[in-house]
């Protein structure tokens, strides 16, 4: 039989494990009662200026409002993104450190990298889906072409003459004009930049002769004139473009890639932070300031739950993990 003072010690122990456990929940409950308290700082894993920062800085100047505190767009461009995931993986988890996401960063680098310095499932907690939207070929208006059966003669005609660029080696991008290649068995070079603005840049220029990309990136250079898109990306056209046909119509239906954006937090981030961030970004998705402004760039706002938002990064990740591999073995 126990003794009476080690019956008395254990009660002892219990009494005081069940204080720490309520204090604990209080002071979580009193967290995010008071979160956010300072400035978030929200990472942007490429280049000011293309249409995933748009869609960035108009979350945030959004979610500024919502939550009382400022949202501090940091734009840490490089390594497919690789740079800013790597930072916010190794953040305090307090919520006042984000990274803004997409295809490329969290459903990509597990196959295009042999040792990634981070976990793109387990280094973070997904907040939720931002934009969802096909993507576009463009090409330069000086290159001559008006639609996508012309692009492909003229690659044929000049074999591994025709540039493309891309936000780097294993980005959506760089897998869309793969694919494209494979498709229409066209000979055509890849070039990696550090975001999509400088290779638009490039691409008016005339140094590089066509992007896949965001229609949010291109609209401004497609309503100019400046570019000429000639197929999108999706199952359907798009209101934005209804004379844009998709690669389906076109008789490349493999070309289907979505580009997305979305907000995640480092792994651990407590769960009435993670509910309040969301319920913020929810929120944003459904006001016109964010909804309107995005629709005149050609972007789609689509919000979601964390626990959907994880069960879609994943599925990301089932997909196009066989096409990554087979576009990094062809390219080393």
């Amino acid at each position: 039989m126990q003794s009476v003072s080690t019956k008395t010690t254990y009660k002892h122990l219990i009494q005081a494990f069940v204080s720490f456990v309520i204090l604990m929940l209080s002071v979580a409950q009193v967290s995010a009662q008071s979160y956010p308290s300072k400035p978030i700082r929200f990472l942007v894993p490429y280049a000011a200026g293309g249409g995933g920062d748009i869609v960035a800085r108009t979350f945030a100047a959004y979610l500024s409002k919502e939550l009382g505190q400022q949202f501090v767009v940091d734009n840490r461009a490089g390594g497919t993104g690789i740079i800013a995931m790597e930072y916010v993986a190794k953040a305090a988890p307090d919520g006042y450190t984000l990274v803004q996401t997409n295809i490329s960063t969290s459903a990509f680098v597990p196959f295009t990298h042999d040792d990634p310095p981070y976990d793109a499932v387990n280094d973070f907690t997904p907040i939720s889906l931002t934009t969802l939207n096909p993507t576009v070929m463009v090409v330069n208006a000086k290159l001559g072409v008006r639609s996508l059966k012309e692009f492909i003669d003229l690659a044929k005609a000049k074999p591994g003459k025709l540039l493309y660029g891309s936000t780097g080696p294993g980005s959506i991008f760089h897998l869309a004009g793969h694919i494209l290649g494979k498709e229409a068995k066209i000979d055509i070079v890849h070039v990696g930049y550090k975001g999509l603005a400088p290779a638009t840049t490039d691409l008016l220029a005339g140094q590089i002769h066509f992007i896949m990309c965001g229609l949010g990136t291109a609209n401004p250079h497609i309503r100019s004139g400046s570019l000429i898109p000639l197929a999108l990306s999706d199952t359907k056209r798009t209101p934005a473009y209804p004379d844009v046909p998709t690669f389906k119509e076109l008789g490349l239906e493999n070309v289907l890639i979505l580009n997305w954006n979305g907000i995640l937090a480092p792994a651990k981030t407590p769960d009435a932070v993670v509910r309040r961030l969301n319920a913020a970004i929810r929120k944003a998705g459904q006001a016109e300031g964010v909804v309107g402004y995005l629709a005149k760039v050609a972007t789609a706002v689509a919000t979601d739950s964390p626990e959907e938002f994880d069960i879609f990064i994943k599925k990301e990740q089932q997909r196009y993990g066989p096409l990554l591999k087979e576009l990094r073995a062809v390219t080393q």
